[in-house]
């Protein structure tokens, strides 16, 4: 019975660790949270420089930086151009059930490199 009672324990054990690691991963989060999260590290105003220095210090993956055109903003019709620079990065992935879910962050900055806007966009993939 002890025996049971220990096996029993260890799988409630492993479930809550695994329930842990999915609530507390902060990709999962909303647009919206990751959006104002970030504004609060780096707020509008920042240099593109300190913000390209931000994304690498956390390991992000840079997918561009373009001096010379804003991002493609899709988050209402019709889309619009935000910025005349912006960084693209990945923030990372997470596995939800079926599919596969990845963060990617626009920073749109204006003439003068200045940030103007952050746009949190989550896609997802079927595995």
């Amino acid at each position: 019975m002890k025996k049971r009672w220990k096996s029993l324990i260890v799988v409630l054990l492993l479930i809550a660790g695994i329930i842990c690691v999915i609530v507390l991963n902060p990709l999962r989060r909303s647009e919206e949270h990751i959006r104002n999260r970030l504004l609060q590290e780096l707020p509008l105003g920042t240099q593109l420089a300190e913000v390209k220095k931000y994304i690498e210090k956390k390991g992000w993956e840079i997918s561009y930086v373009a001096e010379n055109s804003g991002f493609l903003d899709q988050r209402n019709r019709p889309n619009t151009v935000v910025g005349e620079k912006s960084i693209r990065a990945s923030l990372g992935d997470y596995q939800d059930i079926p599919f596969k879910a990845n963060v990617t962050v626009f920073w749109g900055f204006d003439k003068d490199s200045r940030l103007i806007d952050v746009w949190v966009w989550k896609t997802w993939d079927a595995l």
